[in-house]
């Protein structure tokens, strides 16, 4: 009994020493232990990391001793800087591991349901992680092993590895080299263009798509190196002032009075028309709606920036005009802020959440501040998130409200049904549209699934065109799709489908990033326009979608889009990811022409200049 007590005073006191060294060597002891421990940490975050690939990309990672140590030093350093401040190792280890923690899940939780990584840009999108989570979180049993062993660990840190740097210039000394370090090293190394891309990327994925760069090079090297991108930066050349200058050699035109017709445009959730690019569909025609709606409008393809996620990309590009965006946290100019100072009534829905995305608050930025949300005015129309049969008509209503109030409607919409993932295991689809044949039954239903709902999405388009078809208020319709569906882990389905989304082509690139854009206008808005709305437009990126529509408007638009109307021109195709089309071909913008590269600088630094110095307006001429 006596020597219990003992025992546990000398635990309470430090004094207790497993190894029987003497203090200097209880200190390296535990800086060993805890360098380990920390190794085990990273070793976890690189295996959440993989996904649902699991032992196949964690080989990868381990044939490649540079990746793994760029992945566990940072683990490292901040354990034991945590140690040299606060001389516990027990408390440096588990708040280290809770910060490991965090973010391997976080990774894990994104790639399994959206397959799309944690950037540092999304660390301001709390409010939409806690919105997903009854949805998407759950604990695997590598977790609880995880936090099983790092519970396990922490105690034996408490109670059998004490050692402490002590003397407050040693730890001062050892505090500055461990910051030294950190920060040398992500200038030098974490924020290295030339250290990324000479990681290779795990033969099983594709190297030219972002997210498969991304998981090839781990999780949490590349998520710091991903920081430089959630800080706004300057692009080269960029002066305020010349900046300026150069938009006001471009004058802002208005649209005159006698022409302004409402326009109330929707983009719809992984909506593609995949009739394009396989003969698989022999059913019933899930696009018979959307393609008699086609036959009476003017309909091209947009080639998007990304694949099965990542929405408002397109979603902003679009809104904006701007081929890469800013993180919107201050008010910018927008075709929304265009059409107010016009006159135009302004409003908004998307069925899903206001923190998604952030939107509430962007969309404000955005000169979108009467927008409505699931939370706001969707929960009392549908109980859950609202499909496309409810939607679509509600915002027919709301902007015919508006309408009959004397102004004409500038609507911004985003809908939700089609969203991913779509079951493999559940038939929701009444019509066969894709036979089963040779195709594996998870593969079947995620085709009949998705296209189920697509179909009903074309009818719901079809629907709205007649609610306004023979109305006396002149409106036009601009419908497309943010990006490709999700169709399974490493795009199987879409194997299925004989759609290749995976090779080094051309052809392969349109078909992983294109989807549909598509004009319509009543004949009310083409008597007033003199214009027909018939035809087939190019292929171009979403930020020159508001072009075409002014073009087939018949209007001169803003200042910005007499400038990118000169980029669009040259290059139809701005791609954020090194992917842009000139004379018909797609090149790298070391490829470009000369001319083509100025024309892009100079959209660059205007599109900085309206989303960080213009406070959302365009200049005017003194």
């Amino acid at each position: 009994m006596n020597r219990g007590v003992l025992f546990l005073s000398q635990i309470k006191n430090g004094k207790w020493d497993i190894t029987g060294k003497s203090q200097k060597s209880q200190i390296w002891i535990t800086c060993i232990v805890l360098v380990l421990g920390a190794c085990e940490l990273g070793f976890f975050s690189l295996y959440l990391s993989t996904g649902s690939y699991e032992l196949g990309l964690m080989a990868f990672y381990l044939r490649h001793p540079k990746l793994i140590i760029l992945n566990i030093a940072p683990i490292i350093l901040l354990c034991l800087l945590l140690w040299f401040i606060g001389r516990r190792a027990w408390l440096a280890f588990l708040l280290t591991s809770a910060v490991s923690m965090a973010y391997s899940f976080a990774e894990y939780w994104k790639l399994m349901s959206r397959s799309e990584t944690v950037y540092a840009e999304e660390l301001t999108l709390i409010g939409e992680a806690l919105e997903m989570s009854e949805r998407y979180i759950s604990f695997t049993r590598v977790m609880y092993i995880m936090i099983g062993l790092i519970l396990l660990e922490t105690l034996l840190l408490l109670i059998f590895f004490r050692g402490r740097p002590s003397g407050v210039r040693l730890r001062l000394l050892l505090t500055l080299a461990a910051l030294v370090i950190g920060g040398v090293g992500y200038q030098t190394i974490y924020t290295s263009e030339k250290v990324y891309n000479s990681m290779e990327v795990w033969e099983a994925l594709n190297p030219w798509f972002e997210n498969s760069q991304y998981i090839s090079r781990g999780g949490l090297y590349p998520f710091l190196y991903s920081i430089q991108d959630a800080i706004p930066q300057k692009p080269d050349g960029y002066d305020k002032d010349e900046t300026e200058q150069l938009l006001l050699e471009y004058q802002t035109d208005d649209i005159p009075d006698d022409q302004k017709v409402s326009v109330i445009s929707i983009m719809f959730e992984a909506f593609s028309d995949f009739s394009k690019y396989t003969d698989s569909i022999t059913g019933p025609d899930p696009y018979a709606a959307y393609h008699q709606l086609q036959q009476e409008s003017y309909s091209g393809n947009l080639f998007t920036n990304i694949f099965a996620g990542g929405t408002i990309d397109t979603e902003r590009c679009v809104l904006t005009g701007f081929s890469e965006l800013p993180n919107f946290r201050t008010p910018s100019w927008s075709y929304a802020r265009y059409f107010s100072d016009q006159g135009y009534s302004i409003n908004g829905s998307h069925a899903g959440y206001q923190a998604f995305y952030n939107r509430s608050e962007v969309n404000r930025n955005l000169g979108l501040g009467e927008y409505l949300f699931f939370e706001n005015h969707y929960n009392t129309l549908y109980d859950g998130i609202a499909p496309d049969n409810v939607l679509l008509p509600e915002i027919a209503r709301l902007c015919q409200e508006q309408m009959e109030e004397g102004n004409p409607v500038f609507s911004y919409n985003v809908t939700y049904q089609n969203h991913g993932p779509y079951s493999a295991t559940d038939s929701y689809f009444e019509e066969e549209y894709v036979p089963q044949g040779n195709m594996s039954d998870s593969n079947y239903n995620i085709i009949n699934n998705y296209l189920s709902g697509i179909a009903d999405t074309g009818e719901q388009m079809l629907a709205m065109a007649d609610t306004f078809r023979g109305s006396d208020q002149p409106v036009i319709l601009l419908f497309f799709g943010d990006h490709k569906p999700w169709l399974g882990e490493q795009s199987i389905a879409y194997a299925a489908l004989g759609i290749d989304v995976t090779s080094q082509n051309d052809q392969s690139m349109y078909n992983y990033y294109q989807t549909e854009y598509l004009i319509w206008a009543n004949d009310a808005a083409k008597d007033v326009l003199g214009k027909e709305f018939i035809g087939e437009g190019s292929t171009i990126s979403p930020c020159f979608l508001m072009n075409v529509l002014f073009e087939q408007c018949g209007w001169e638009g803003p200042s910005y889009m007499k400038l990118t109307d000169e980029v669009r021109e040259l290059i139809p195709i701005v791609s954020s990811n090194d992917i842009f089309s000139e004379n018909q071909a797609l090149l790298t913008e070391a490829e470009l022409s000369e001319k083509a590269t100025e024309a892009i600088a100079s959209m660059r630094r205007t599109q900085y200049y309206l989303a960080q110095d213009a406070d959302g307006m365009l200049p005017e001429k003194g």
